[in-house]
């Protein structure tokens, strides 16, 4: 065989693959065009069904027929918006369990133990939607899976699920979870909330955890609010660890209580700054006027973000603590002169804004 015959089929081999490729681009093309159509009037048909059942003018059976009629992943999407946007909280456990059965449902489940982490990603989104006390074996692998996606989503499911063992391990991993699932576990715990209060008592008083740990915790429980923690809280107040101290002078902020301000001003001559300025901060949302001489003595503070904290904090006690940065404008100090003036011309939206309180 001549070359001039092997590079004649070489190139007849790579026309024909050149065809063949761009033939599959155009079809492939084509079949994700019709499948988004198919999905944009699917969603579009579900919306009158959907406002029918929500006023009470119709059942939840077009709700989920119209679901069904999308494809798989399509109608996972659509069902998540409508139990995380669209369905008031009341009428959320109907529509999981009117979607259980569904082909869709069963699919997503399924990949409960699949291999690859999106699969399990849609089986745990799946039992947030649809899930009950009985789920809480297969949700327990999801909560511990090695995929930060499919543990957010998982901890999303435990409002559906609610078991209270399975919200002990969620507020036992917290502190080892990155930032976003903590954000996602702290908005799920707080509808949630009867069932994350005990075992959040138990890691906070406990003398052997580490001073990491106890910070997170400490963050959570300022997020939430529980008045039955407070007392544990302002016992932390004393902790060897720095970042302990702070953690729980900013929990504390969101607990409004004499010994509350009382254990935020013995933090305001603390060794470490960055305490220093987070009881600052607090006594400021706490509204503690009692704290006010501490809060003048503090513009003179050697750090800065101690001085900004006390001068924010004055601003908020009203017109007393305006009245001590006026004065503070003719201290002889030049940190407290240099504080006072730059937030004693601050309006009330803007210092609230920058006190983050």
């Amino acid at each position: 065989m001549s070359l001039l015959v092997v590079l004649g089929v070489i190139a007849v081999a790579q026309a024909v693959f050149v065809v063949l490729l761009g033939l599959f681009v155009v079809a492939r093309r084509e079949r994700l065009l019709q499948r988004g159509r198919r999905v944009r009037q699917g969603r579009a048909r579900l919306n009158i069904p959907l406002a029918r059942w929500l006023t009470g003018a119709g059942s939840l059976k077009p709700v989920v027929e119209s679901l069904s009629d999308l494809p798989r992943d399509a109608a996972l999407a659509a069902a998540s918006e409508l139990h995380d946007v669209r369905v008031p909280v009341a009428q959320r456990a109907a529509l999981g369990a009117a979607m259980r059965g569904e082909r869709w449902t069963r699919w997503a489940l399924a990949g409960a133990t699949s291999w690859r982490w999106w699969r399990r990603l849609d089986a745990a989104r799946a039992y947030g939607i649809v899930g009950t006390p009985a789920d809480a074996k297969p949700l327990e692998a999801l909560l511990e899976d090695e995929h930060p996606a499919v543990r957010l989503a998982a901890t999303e499911a435990l409002t559906a699920v609610a078991d209270p063992a399975l919200v002990r391990s969620a507020v036992a991993f917290y502190p080892a979870e990155p930032l976003a699932v903590r954000l996602f576990t702290s908005n799920t715990l707080r509808i949630s909330w009867r069932l994350a209060e005990t075992p959040l008592l138990e890691f906070l008083g406990d003398p052997a955890a580490e001073g990491h740990d106890l910070a997170a915790w400490l963050a959570l429980a300022e997020s939430l609010h529980l008045p039955s923690l407070r007392p544990t809280i302002t016992a932390l107040v004393s902790h060897a660890d720095p970042e302990v101290r702070a953690a729980a002078v900013r929990a504390l902020r969101r607990y409004p209580h004499a010994q509350s301000v009382e254990a935020v001003r013995s933090l305001l001559d603390d060794p470490q700054d960055f305490v220093r300025a987070a009881s600052a901060q607090a006594l400021g949302a706490l509204r503690a006027a009692e704290s006010l001489p501490q809060l003048e003595r503090g513009l003179a503070d050697g750090a800065w973000w101690v001085r900004f904290r006390c001068a924010l904090s004055l601003a908020l006690l009203g017109e007393p603590g305006r009245a001590a940065l006026r004065r503070a404008r003719q201290s002889p100090d030049q940190f407290a002169r240099d504080m006072a003036v730059m937030t004693s011309g601050l309006s009330e939206g803007a210092v609230l804004e920058l006190a983050d309180v």
